[in-house]
């Protein structure tokens, strides 16, 4: 009996593989051991058609379209991996049996289910456990396997939420369109991201600056002098100064009994990396994009194999990596040129290591692999060691503190604190560089022992602070905060929906999106025009603010997810099919389009003109925009002549073509172009040189 493996992702395949007794014979796209056929995926390699797949009438927007839906969502294969999907299908006709072998989660469990469908496979499906990467791990689990039937609803919800968006998308961003003559995009996660940019600016630009005053004193004990700050016990503030002066001048040359307490800490490792954590450490520490570090993840993963999953949206470790520990440390430390002094017999067993908290991925960690770091650019190289700094800290002892602190006795409802920090003992952190530590606040406290003393105040002091508002948003920081939006939502009911929804994912805390589709949420409302960069600050555009305003409450806002999130569950526990979502979603959008006072969807001005980013050069990195005529570089004054006619023999060239091109160097075919002798043929179109060509 033949039986096919498919696995979510090519490392995971291998990782089965070792896991299977006898000898592999290596094929292309797959491996054989015994009677085992060992595959895998790249993530989804199956897409739901496009509305002019179904009808190339579809290809025109008109409102009389709309609302598009079909009973029937069909998938086609991804252009990008379309080889490994035929090696896939070729294989499942010759096999007996399958088994699932995609992540365990709802997306895991869909995009192995969706190819076995499209296939037509009618056999028996069995799933296995892939928590875990490791031989010992996997070797029991291909023992107990399970039914796939037992976690296909997980699969049917995760549809169920790609369908959702999908309809919102290609039905809104047309009826929005349409209505302003201009092209403007809707999306579940897209839209709300998009309030939290335009929130944030209104509140900067809004706020009103306040003046309050601090009080301090200089403390004499023993001749030893420590400034300490006034305290009431009302927390009243201080916005007279003259108020603060008043009672701070009381206490000059007075007598008042201290005490000093001190207390050790030991402030543990910071976890491994999960994505966004990742990105947004990356970005502060080399200013590197989080789309672009995102990228580098993908290379060092696929490229060098020196990492493990790169998407990943957990911290935790499994405690079989806490097992295989001494063998990668020894690897990490040469592959990055670092000595450590280490008990590899009695590595120190951080917090890290908690199988409860590790979901379908764990955190992204260095692999066992011998490296030549050189072979990498600059930027991998910077990406590669600090994934590598963060796991090594897991084993070394925690950093140690002393704190001291200092309160003076009451009188009359003030007292003065003050405390000192003194590192014992630098432990994890002497591995990091000096930018990376923070400085240690030691004082004169720190010098004076435990216990009861007598002091006299002699200097007062006061300072003025401002209320500052909010920092403006990098996109580290909308990526940190779109993993916490719940925060930001007014009903008490969705907010806790929304946390719910994370319960189980350490580092989400009400979210929206994923840690794999942030980044690039956030380039495309950059690409549409909605929101800008400006010295790495985050701005909304005149258009997204305005964009954001015209669209109606319900789907702006977080609470989409939580109300879509409610509906899933009930899917996944098999008490709704994936129609109860859809149904629900085409009422909502009905709604919208029948609306009979459209002007409130109206944009107040034209902007048709304003300057949208399309993408990015390949040839030399500006923004690709559109003019008239053509999609052209921002670079043409500098000398770059890129630039894509919106007609190509007779054909006109869509958005989504150029964005192929820049993205992939190719388009996928395209049907109707015209030659010279009026004869209609197909091709794709080709970057090369600089130059737009058929390939045919």
């Amino acid at each position: 009996m033949k039986t096919l493996i498919i696995a979510e992702k090519p490392e995971l395949a291998k990782s089965i593989l070792n896991a299977i007794d006898g000898r592999a014979e290596k094929n292309d796209g797959y491996f054989v051991k015994g009677n085992y056929m060992v595959t895998w995926a790249y993530g989804h390699i199956i897409r739901l058609k496009t509305p002019e797949e179904y009808d190339e009438d579809n290809k025109n927007w008109e409102m009389k379209q709309l609302p598009i839906y079909y009973k029937d969502w069909q998938k086609v294969p991804i252009e990008k991996t379309k080889k490994q999907f035929i090696i896939i299908k070729k294989l499942i006709r010759e096999c007996d049996e399958i088994i699932n072998a995609g992540d365990i989660d709802e997306e895991g469990q869909l995009l192995i289910d969706e190819i076995i469908k499209y296939c037509g496979f009618k056999g028996k499906v069995k799933r296995i456990q892939t928590s875990a990467f490791n031989e010992e791990y996997l070797k029991k689990a291909l023992k107990k396997l399970e039914p796939n039937s037992k976690y296909e609803s997980w699969g049917e919800s995760a549809n169920a939420r790609a369908i959702a968006d999908y309809m919102v998308g290609i039905n809104l961003s047309r009826y929005f369109s349409l209505l302003n003559g201009t092209t403007l995009s809707v999306g579940r996660v897209q839209t709300p991201t998009l309030g939290l940019v335009v929130n944030r600016d209104l509140a900067i630009e809004n706020h009103i600056k306040e003046k309050y005053y601090d009080g301090y004193v200089d403390i004499n004990i023993n001749g030893n002098i420590v400034k300490a700050k006034l305290e009431n016990k009302d927390g009243i503030v201080y916005k007279d100064s003259n108020q603060l002066k008043n009672i701070l001048e009381k206490f000059i040359n007075k007598n008042l009994k201290v005490k000093i307490t001190k207390q050790e800490k030991n402030e543990n490792a910071l976890l491994p990396f999960n994505l966004t954590k990742l990105q947004s450490h990356i970005s502060k520490k080399y200013k590197i994009k989080p789309d672009e570090t995102l990228k580098i993840t993908q290379d060092l993963r696929e490229k060098y194999h020196a990492i493990t999953y790169n998407r990943s949206d957990s911290q935790y470790l499994n405690e079989e990596h806490y097992k295989e520990a001494p063998g990668v440390i020894k690897k990490v430390l040469n592959n990055i040129n670092l000595k450590l002094d280490l008990d590899y017999s009695n590595l120190p067993h951080s917090k890290c290591f908690d199988n409860s908290k590790v979901t379908a991925h764990h955190g992204i960690i260095p692999t066992l692999i011998d490296l030549d770091l050189s072979k990498m650019n600059n930027k991998e190289q910077k990406v590669y060691r600090e994934i590598c700094i963060y796991y090594l800290i897991q084993f070394i002892r925690p950093l140690k503190k002393e704190i001291t602190y200092l309160e003076t006795e009451e009188q009359n409802g003030y007292k003065f604190k003050a405390s000192s920090t003194k590192i014992l003992d630098e432990g994890y952190r002497y591995v990091f560089d000096k930018d990376s530590c923070e400085e240690s606040d030691i004082t004169t406290l720190s010098k004076i022992p435990e216990g009861n003393y007598n002091s006299i105040i002699n200097n007062i002091e006061i300072k003025e602070v401002e209320t500052k508002p909010l920092a403006r948003y990098t996109q580290a920081s909308l990526i940190e905060d779109m993993t916490r939006i719940s925060k930001y939502v007014d009903d008490p009911i969705i907010k806790e929906i929304l946390k719910r929804k994370d319960k189980d994912k350490e580092g989400e805390n009400g979210s929206i999106g994923t840690s794999a589709t942030r980044a690039s949420i956030i380039q495309n409302l950059i690409k549409r025009g909605y929101i800008k960069e400006e010295k790495d600050k985050v701005i909304s555009t005149e258009l997204g603010r305005e964009y954001y305003n015209i669209l109606p409450d319900e789907w702006k806002k977080a609470d989409l997810t939580a109300k879509w999130w409610i509906i899933q569950e009930e899917i996944r526990d098999g008490k709704a099919d994936k129609n109860k979502l859809l149904d629900s979603i085409l009422l909502d959008i009905k709604k919208v389009i029948a609306t009979k006072d459209v002007s409130i969807f109206k944009l107040s001005k034209d902007y048709k003109n304003e300057k949208t980013i399309i993408g990015h050069c390949p040839l030399c990195g500006k923004d690709i925009l559109e003019s008239n005529k053509s999609y052209y570089c921002s670079g043409y004054k500098d000398g770059c002549k890129l630039s894509i006619c919106k007609t190509i023999a007779g054909k006109k060239i869509t958005k989504n073509n150029v964005k192929q091109l820049l993205e992939k160097g190719i388009t996928t075919e395209i049907k109707g172009f015209k030659s010279k002798s009026g004869n209609q043929f197909n091709a794709k179109l080709q970057i090369t040189n600089g130059e737009i060509k058929f390939l045919f």
